[in-house]
C-alpha cells in the first residue's frame, strides 16, 4: 500500500462523518448519566412532587391522567420511576405516527409535563443517539456512523503507529511549535490516547444498531385491537405481583391486542438486565416469563458495555472522557484541514 494511503482514508472518511460523529459524541456524553441529569436540568418535569412515602397510584390511574392530556393518542409504553423521587414517564403514539411524551407523578398521578420529544431534552438526546429521531433509516445511519468511526480510528492509528519503543515520545508536543502545527499534533496525540476506547465504542455501537435493523420480513398487523379497562389493567398488574411478589417493574409495553410486556429489573443477572413477563390483560393471565439469562437479545450483553454500566461509575466516567476527546477530534480535525487548505499557494483568501 502506498505511503499516505491510511492518512487519506482517515482524512476523507473523517471529514464526511465529522458532523454526525460530533452529534453522537455530544448526545452520548449527555445520556451517560441520563436519569440524574434529566432531574437536574428539568426538576419540575422529572421529579415527583408528592412525598416519596405516598402510596403509589394504580397504573390505570397514571394512564388515565396521561390520556387526558392526549385524548386522541394511544399510550404505548410506561416507564416506572427509576428512584424514589423520580417521575414516571409515558410514550404515546397517534394515528398518523406522531409521538408524544408525558411525565407523571407516581404518587398523585398529576401530569408534570407533556409534549413532543424536545420538551424532554435528555430523552431527545437518547433518541438522537440511538436512531437520529428516525425509524429504521435513522438506525441504519447510526450503524454506518459506527462503521465509519471504526475505519477512522483504525486508519488513524495505523498511520500514526511509531513502533513499540517510541509510543510515549511520539505523543509529546513541543510548546515552541507554531499553533497550526501544535493543533495537528494535539489531534494526533488525543486520537492515539483515546483510540482503544473509541474502537470499543464504535464496535459495540455498531453491534447494537445493526441488531435493530429490520432485515427480516415486516411484522403483520395485529388481528384485533383491544381497549383495556382500568380494572383489566390493574388486575393484570395485581396478578403479576401476586405471582412474582419481589417483582420490580422497569416499564410496561401496551400492545394493541390487549397484551402487556412487562420488563422487570433483574439486577442479579447484570446491569440493565430484565426479565420479560407477557400478560394477557383481557383474561388476565400470564402467558410466559422470559428470564434474562434465557433471553437471546444482543442488547442485554452489549448495551451495558457500550454505556459503561458493566464497569460502574469508573466506566461511565472513562466514557465521558472519551466523549470529550471525540468532541475535540471532531472539531480539531476539520479545522486543521481547513487551515492547511487555506494556506496552500494560490488559494483565494
Amino acid at each position: 500500500m502506498k505511503p499516505g494511503t491510511f492518512l487519506r482514508i482517515h482524512r476523507w472518511i473523517a471529514l464526511a462523518f465529522a458532523p454526525l460523529l460530533l452529534i453522537q459524541a455530544l448526545t452520548g456524553a449527555l445520556i451517560l448519566f441520563r436519569e440524574p441529569l434529566a432531574q437536574m436540568i428539568d426538576p419540575a418535569a422529572m421529579t415527583r412532587q408528592s412525598s416519596p412515602g405516598t402510596q403509589p397510584a394504580p397504573v390505570s390511574t397514571l394512564l388515565d391522567s396521561v390520556h387526558h392530556s392526549f385524548p386522541t393518542m394511544r399510550i404505548t409504553r410506561l416507564f416506572m420511576p427509576s428512584n424514589a423521587d423520580a417521575a414516571a414517564f409515558a410514550q404515546l403514539s397517534g394515528a398518523q405516527g406522531e409521538v408524544r411524551y408525558a411525565s407523571v407523578d407516581p404518587g398523585n398521578a398529576h401530569v408534570l409535563a407533556s409534549g413532543p420529544i424536545w420538551r424532554f431534552p435528555i430523552e431527545a438526546a437518547l433518541q438522537i443517539h440511538y436512531r437520529l429521531l428516525g425509524d429504521w433509516l435513522g438506525i441504519a445511519i447510526v450503524a454506518l456512523n459506527g462503521l465509519a468511526l471504526f475505519l477512522i480510528c483504525a486508519s488513524g492509528v495505523k498511520h500514526w503507529w511509531p513502533g513499540r519503543g517510541r509510543i510515549i515520545a511520539s505523543l509529546k508536543v513541543r510548546r515552541s511549535l507554531p499553533s497550526r502545527i501544535k493543533l495537528r499534533l494535539y489531534h494526533r496525540s488525543a486520537g492515539a490516547i483515546a483510540s482503544i476506547l473509541v474502537l470499543f465504542s464504535a464496535i459495540t455501537g455498531l453491534l447494537l444498531a445493526a441488531a435493530d435493523l429490520p432485515l427480516g420480513p415486516s411484522p403483520t398487523a395485529p388481528i384485533r385491537t383491544t381497549s383495556l379497562s382500568d380494572d383489566q389493567i390493574d388486575s393484570a398488574i395485581a396478578l403479576l405481583h401476586d405471582r412474582l411478589p419481589q417483582a420490580h417493574v422497569r416499564d410496561i409495553r401496551f400492545a394493541t391486542d390487549g397484551t402487556l410486556a412487562v420488563n422487570l429489573y433483574a439486577d442479579e443477572a447484570g446491569p440493565r438486565a430484565v426479565d420479560v413477563v407477557s400478560i394477557d390483560a383481557t383474561a388476565p393471565s400470564i402467558d410466559g416469563v422470559l428470564k434474562s439469562r434465557d433471553n437471546p437479545a444482543l442488547w442485554l450483553t452489549v448495551l451495558p458495555l457500550h454505556a459503561g454500566d458493566s464497569f460502574g461509575l469508573p466506566g461511565r466516567l472513562l466514557l465521558m472522557i472519551e466523549a470529550l476527546a471525540l468532541i475535540f477530534l471532531c472539531i480539531s480535525g476539520p479545522l486543521q484541514w481547513w487551515r492547511s487548505r487555506s494556506s496552500r499557494p494560490g488559494t483565494k483568501k
